[in-house]
């Protein structure tokens, strides 16, 4: 539930040298608090699964406020169905429960679904001020109340609806009675029927949180509807919460089957609270979407990564990283620790890769030690063909006229450079192509390549920066 800000210390972990499977170690040590799973996705295959202190690969963990992502997930699947249009209002919805006309209660019922999900409802609420246990705490309060949602409508309006990012679990909880009214079902039929079997995910549980852990928590809704709360109270497997992650970086599908939009996934990702309009977030590249948060991240390289993620108490958190075709779920025990956290996890995974060469770097690239020369690349998707022209001189200024061609062969573009003579501009004059040697083009950012280049000539890296073209994903 909280946002993590801790990139800068793993610095000081000693970490940064560390692969993969130095992670079992790091883990076990406490480097990253009291972390119970660990898995990481790269194309849709785990590439490491971890499991510690006790946990097994079929344990169940309580997710938290990753509830609040798939809740909105919910959303994105019934507004898909033409069940849910966003600017439909919480009158509508509430009406059937309550006299919204009343005093204290007529005043929510213009907030709008896209409001509840972008957390710029205006509603009255301080959840980072007190730790979840203390009695101050408004979830605290909200779940000690007889009706969870009669006290999250009953609370007083600090802002106009659509002007202010206020992160409420309460507000959050207010979707179970959306899925409800849209679907004709409960939140958990209507997450089973609609996400979890599409999904193969047949192991979840609904109860909140207690120090003693499963089967002590609350089970028993209090809100008129009997409905789990969709702010925080879902049980996963890590593995489970990884498809979920999934869907989101395959833009929606599954296996073939479409579950969500690809519109919804942008506009999930989307910041409409950030920096620029929110002192809640006092980072750029920092921000919320629809219950789900963004960053733009550091690696030890100096690169920076957007990334998209579900983020629940204690360090339960599905992060995804487009540009990397990643996904890093973690769950643990970190309720009271206040170190290094999972997000410098993520720095030391993202440092030690690379994105795979695609046609997101299809544009035109030099060197800027050599200006005035340079490349054009493009990749052929889904062939993995990579054709790259060469511009650049001889020593007496001469222009060199290079052609490489090649295959992607891991992400990498592994290509034979011939170099072109003839074809006099605008003559009759035949061009021919001589091998020169071998070349390989690695991405290491949307903004940099590098073109290993070896021939009987000269072997050379050249450091490549982006002329033309953008970063997009997709």
């Amino acid at each position: 539930m909280k946002k993590l800000f801790f990139f800068a210390l793993l610095l000081s972990q000693g970490l940064a040298a560390q692969p993969f499977e130095g992670l079992d170690d790091a883990i076990e040590q406490g480097q990253f608090g009291q972390l119970k799973s660990v898995i990481i996705s790269r194309h849709g295959e785990i590439v490491y699964e971890g499991y510690f202190r006790g946990t097994r690969v079929n344990d169940l963990h309580q997710v938290q406020s990753v509830t609040k992502s798939i809740g909105a997930t919910l959303v994105g699947i019934a507004h898909r169905q033409g069940k849910i249009d966003l600017k439909q209002n919480l009158g509508g919805y509430f009406s059937g429960l309550y006299d919204m006309s009343q005093p204290g209660l007529q005043n929510k019922s213009g907030i709008t679904v896209e409001q509840i999900l972008q957390q710029r409802h205006g509603i009255e609420w301080e959840e980072d001020r007190f730790d979840y246990r203390n009695p101050l705490n408004p979830v605290a309060q909200m779940i000690n109340s007889d009706d969870w949602y009669r006290y999250v409508l009953e609370r007083p309006m600090d802002s106009a609806p659509g002007t202010q990012f206020t992160y409420s679990s309460g507000a959050s909880t207010l979707m179970s009675r959306m899925i409800r009214v849209a679907s004709g079902m409960g939140p958990e039929t209507f997450a089973e029927q609609e996400l979890f079997e599409p999904l193969g995910i047949n192991n979840v549980h609904w109860e909140i949180y207690s120090e003693e852990g499963m089967g002590q928590g609350i089970t028993d809704w209090p809100n008129p509807d009997e409905d789990a709360s969709l702010g925080f109270s879902l049980w996963l497997t890590a593995r489970d919460m990884l498809k979920i992650g999934q869907l989101y970086l395959d833009r929606g599908v599954y296996q073939g089957h479409r579950i969500l939009d690809a519109s919804w996934i942008d506009a999930s990702w989307t910041l409409y609270s950030n920096s620029s309009n929110s002192d809640y977030f006092p980072e750029a590249g920092w921000g919320h979407g629809y219950q789900w948060w963004g960053a733009v991240i550091p690696d030890l390289e100096d690169r920076m990564w957007p990334v998209y993620f579900a983020s629940g108490w204690g360090s339960q958190v599905i992060f995804v990283v487009p540009d990397l075709d990643l996904v890093v779920v973690t769950t643990a025990d970190n309720y009271d620790y206040n170190g290094p956290n999972v997000d410098a996890l993520l720095v030391m995974i993202v440092s030690q890769l690379n994105p795979e060469l695609d046609t997101r770097f299809n544009g035109s690239w030099y060197d800027p030690q050599t200006n005035g020369q340079g490349f054009s690349l493009e990749v052929l998707d889904p062939q993995g063909v990579v054709v790259s022209y060469w511009y650049t001189y001889t020593e007496t200024g001469e222009l060199r006229w290079f052609v490489l061609q090649g295959q992607v062969v891991d992400g990498v573009g592994e290509v034979t450079i011939y170099e072109s003579s003839g074809g006099m501009f605008l003559q009759d004059d035949p061009t021919t192509l001589t091998e020169w040697g071998s070349g390989r083009f690695t991405a290491i950012s949307c903004m940099n390549i590098t073109l290993e280049v070896a021939s009987t000539e000269v072997t050379t890296t050249l450091n490549l920066t982006r002329l033309t073209g953008g970063c997009e994903t997709y």
